[in-house]
């Protein structure tokens, strides 16, 4: 059975994010939107260094202030969960290797895209960005650029056939563990967490995710 992968979206307080580093999830998300309620303002929290890959949240962001964030907060993901396109996508790479050619400390990164799902049809647009980035974040579609906390079918993703991996992500609770788990589709390679493990916007429920990763790593059967 291969592993799926787990990362815990949205955090922005120190004492919380301390306390999720010790249950080692695989990927750390940080939201650098300013009109989110998990919005990143405490920068004490770039001073923690999790046993994970460091994701940042970009919506509609310049390449000049994206590149900036991944140098001032070493991040190994940018996720761009706003209206950029595949053509927005090239150039950040262009502009990356422009930056690992020019400086010895930049350090490399991928680039995932967000990509709303409502019906069929969504995955029409996702040709154009095979080639540009290196997985998709497959969420509820919503009106605007936040995570809707609600579930899509996910019976659509039969209509994905491309090779580029992705991550789950929307509405995901503990509840969801075992069923996701077992979840099949061959470009599924984990689950992004954020709402539905939360107490309060950015405050992660500690256990219900200890729970959920050790669930979905085998290490427990839930009820």
């Amino acid at each position: 059975m291969k592993r799926f992968q787990v990362k815990v979206c949205g955090n922005n307080n120190v004492e919380n994010f301390k306390a999720l580093t010790l249950i080692e999830p695989d990927y750390v998300g940080f939201i650098f939107y300013d009109k989110s309620k998990r919005f990143v303002q405490d920068e004490l929290l770039f001073n923690i260094f999790p046993n994970a890959e460091k994701v940042g949240v970009f919506v509609n962001e310049t390449i000049q202030n994206i590149i900036q964030k991944v140098i001032d907060y070493k991040l190994d993901v940018v996720q761009l969960h706003g209206d950029e396109t595949a053509e927005f996508c090239e150039e950040l790479i262009s502009t990356k290797h422009q930056c690992l050619l020019t400086d010895e400390n930049f350090l490399d990164f991928k680039i995932w895209k967000a990509i709303g799902i409502k019906n069929k049809d969504d995955f029409q647009q996702l040709t154009a960005y095979q080639q540009v980035v290196d997985s998709f974040v497959f969420d509820t579609k919503s009106d605007d650029y936040g995570g809707t906390g609600r579930k899509f079918e996910w019976e659509l993703l039969t209509n994905y056939q491309l090779s580029t991996t992705f991550l789950l992500s929307g509405g995901i609770k503990l509840e969801d563990a075992l069923v996701l788990k077992n979840f099949q589709h061959p470009r599924c390679i984990g689950f992004d967490i954020n709402s539905g493990f939360e107490s309060e916007p950015g405050i992660k429920k500690i256990e219900e995710v200890k729970q959920f990763i050790d669930t979905i790593d085998g290490r427990i059967e839930q009820n």
